[in-house]
């Protein structure tokens, strides 16, 4: 009869030690860290922005155009008025 009293109370300590333990990992914060970032090599074109920069230069080469061609005209035209003299 004594060796039946001394399993069960082993038997108590025992669950005593596992809800004792049990509840300490339960309420403890968690360290876990998660993390769902992958890297990745390439590139990729998304769309294209023009800034004030590439429509001032554009300005630029219309403008540089429009002089060009009225050049030509006037060289052209003093070139006709030369040959015609």
């Amino acid at each position: 009869m004594k060796s039946y009293h001394t399993i069960v109370i082993i038997k108590i300590m025992f669950i005593w030690y596992l809800l004792i333990v049990s509840a300490g990992f339960l309420t403890t914060s968690t360290v876990a860290y998660y993390s769902d970032h992958k890297l990745g090599n390439g590139s990729m074109t998304i769309g294209t922005w023009e800034s004030e920069d590439s429509e001032q230069q554009k300005e630029r080469t219309e403008k540089a155009k429009v002089n060009g061609e009225k050049q030509e005209m006037q060289s052209e035209s003093a070139a006709e008025h030369t040959t015609d003299e």
